[in-house]
């Protein structure tokens, strides 16, 4: 019977797989994972692995069936939580995941600082699909898994906050999730100098646009 090894080594994807643990040769692994990369660029590097792994197991399930054989895998995009507010200019978004009363205080309670309304929240898979027709001008991107993905970036919420970014030409801020800030009451102080600067941001834009 062919080994998980074997598998790999007969789809030449045994680099890809090899590479999830220390490897000697980095240039080698790279040119591989490149080759794996360019078959669907949508895909994340961790995505890739999952696929990888998936192929793996279906065919140790069914050692007689042929790559072409394999049922086709669809990983779906993450879907994240979009609350706006009333004139359209804020765009929160956050993790999917209902919030829990304690989570949701203290949102309503950024809210009242930012001196804000909200409308009620919509899920979407699609960030662009939910500014398209809006008049979004700052995305406050909260938890660092949103972060991540919406910057297509692997940098950790501590880099990726305390900079302004750009998403298809709106001002996005990044920063700690509402959970993180339960968890670790101390970084309310980063968030809100994060929301500072994205109240800042409104500020200069209205001052350009006048």
């Amino acid at each position: 019977m062919m080994t998980r090894e074997d598998i790999m080594r007969e789809l030449g994807l045994l680099p890809v797989w090899q590479s999830r643990a220390p490897a000697p040769v980095a240039e080698a692994i790279n040119i591989e994972n490149q080759a794996l990369i360019q078959q669907d660029i949508t895909l994340k590097p961790d995505l890739e692995v999952q696929l990888v792994d998936v192929v793996v197991e279906e065919l140790l399930v069914n050692p007689d069936k042929s790559p072409e054989m394999l049922t086709p895998v669809a990983i779906e995009p993450p879907v994240f939580t979009h609350i706006a507010s009333d004139d359209g200019e804020y765009l929160f978004v956050l993790p999917s995941a209902a919030m829990s009363a304690d989570e949701l205080q203290l949102f309503q309670n950024i809210c009242k600082a930012l001196r804000i309304k909200t409308k009620a929240a919509e899920t979407s898979s699609d960030i662009l699909a939910s500014i398209s027709g809006m008049p979004t001008k700052l995305l406050l991107v909260m938890s660092e898994a949103v972060a991540q993905v919406t910057l297509q970036s692997t940098e950790p919420i501590a880099h990726l906050r305390s900079t302004p970014h750009q998403l298809h030409g709106v001002a996005l801020v990044a920063t700690y999730g509402l959970l993180h800030l339960l968890q670790n009451p101390a970084d309310k102080a980063k968030v809100w100098r994060d929301l500072c600067m994205g109240l800042q941001i409104l500020q200069d834009l209205k001052v350009t646009n006048s």
